[in-house]
């Protein structure tokens, strides 16, 4: 919002692109999702040139906040955002990942991903503070994605800057191209801050628990992130923040608190916060606004958060690099759940659910012979589809997750039956 009160940003790319839009759009639209890669590939050079604007200048790519047609920072000089909220640059490759995840589309992500992958790495190496006396790489004078508060090694900051260092390493030895071996170097140096007497995650460095925050930030580790951590340690994580944030904050924080909850196994905690998703929406446009008061109509980034509260969250859908998981759990007041057209590896997915029974149909497939191989965490049960097969799997004695592969036709699989041990 500029200093005369007006809305300004309508219509500019944020990280609500790749981090709230993104991953659903990726889960039933693949080819729009690379196309919102595609805008930044294509603004490259500008991120380039954002990043020798700073004294000293930082190398690599450095994504603008605020983004427009150009690719140019388009965010108001007065605002610190455009300068600080540099985590950004780490969003896009984290969707950069998720995209070469669920479409194993190789010929982009030795070409077009890598560019983005080694652009934002390069930043990384340039941006971490290396200190001598505790051997690690501080990101400092950072602003989160708690935009109330600017500070040194915010974790999310932290954690996604790690990530897009992995990513370029890991892109690079898969496609034999040359690497940077401080990415990898540099990316374990990076602290994940942690408070072990209250066992939480401190937002950044010398934050007092209880300040109030914007949004969505600490939450985000687990998911979408994925950093690796128990559930005693999420829970004091959504414990701490749940109260924290401002209730007239932006609309798609809560659906990450839902998440949260559900994936600890705590519907009831998960329903509320569920239903403060869609909580701004309004009439006679049935249109989400930024805030229960207003501010920005037609928030896309609400819708986003909403659906990944469906699709993430009740069906718990989960990108792995290698394999696709689905933990499913019922809508407060709702019988049955149906997720139709998940596009995962060229094949087409549905899966339908109620309180006894998950179906799993494979609809379609890139190669004949592929197929979709599910295992059953819970019981270690197992079995394999083919095009177009539909299968009934219980739900009942625990939480199921389905592990879910695309594998090729040349290996050898036992077809629909029995759940195989």
């Amino acid at each position: 919002m500029t200093a005369d009160g007006l809305l300004r940003y309508n219509g500019h790319s944020f990280w609500d692109c790749e981090t709230w839009m993104f991953p659903t759009l990726l889960a039933w639209h693949p080819s729009i999702a690379q196309s919102l890669l595609e805008y930044r590939v294509e603004r490259l050079p500008l991120a380039r040139a954002k990043a020798k604007s700073y004294k000293p200048p930082y190398a690599g790519a450095m994504f603008p906040w605020e983004s427009a047609v150009s690719g140019a920072e388009t965010c108001p000089s007065w605002a610190d955002t455009g300068q600080l909220e540099q985590h950004i640059t780490g969003d896009v490759a984290f969707a950069a990942r998720q995209f070469f995840a669920m479409t194993r589309n190789a010929t982009w992500a030795n070409s077009s991903g890598f560019d983005l992958a080694s652009g934002a790495a390069d930043f990384w190496v340039s941006r971490v503070e290396l200190n001598a006396t505790d051997g690690l790489a501080h990101i400092k004078h950072v602003i989160p994605p708690d935009e109330y508060a600017t500070g040194d090694d915010s974790v999310y900051t932290n954690c996604v800057a790690a990530e897009s260092l992995r990513l370029a390493a890991a892109w690079a030895a898969r496609f034999g191209r040359m690497a940077d071996p401080r990415w990898a170097a540099i990316a374990d140096k990076i602290p994940i801050l942690w408070d072990a007497a209250r066992g939480y995650h401190p937002e950044y460095a010398g934050y007092t628990i209880g300040t109030q925050i914007k949004q969505a930030d600490v939450v985000l580790l687990a998911y979408p992130l994925m950093l690796n951590m128990s559930d005693a340690v999420r829970q004091a994580d959504l414990a701490a923040y749940e109260s924290a944030t401002d209730p007239n904050g932006p609309a798609m924080t809560w659906a990450m608190h839902a998440i949260g909850h559900l994936d600890n196994g705590r519907p009831d905690l998960a329903a509320s916060l569920f239903n403060r998703s869609f909580a701004n929406v309004q009439m006679p446009f049935a249109v989400w606004t930024e805030t229960p008061q207003g501010g920005t109509t037609n928030f896309l980034t609400g819708a986003g958060g909403f659906l990944q509260g469906v699709l993430m969250g009740y069906a718990g859908l989960r990108i792995h690099d290698e394999y696709l998981t689905l933990r499913p759990a019922l809508i407060e007041g709702t019988q049955s759940v149906a997720v139709r057209g998940l596009r995962y590896r060229g094949a087409t997915i549905h899966a339908q659910y109620d309180a006894a029974t998950l179906t799993l149909t494979l609809a379609a497939v890139a190669s004949d012979g592929d197929h979709l191989s599910v295992l059953d965490e819970l019981t270690g049960s197992s079995m394999a589809l083919f095009c177009c097969d539909s299968v009934a799997l219980p739900l009942a004695g625990g939480v199921h997750v389905f592990e879910l592969r695309i594998s090729p036709s040349a290996l050898p699989v036992h077809r629909l039956g029995p759940w195989l041990s």
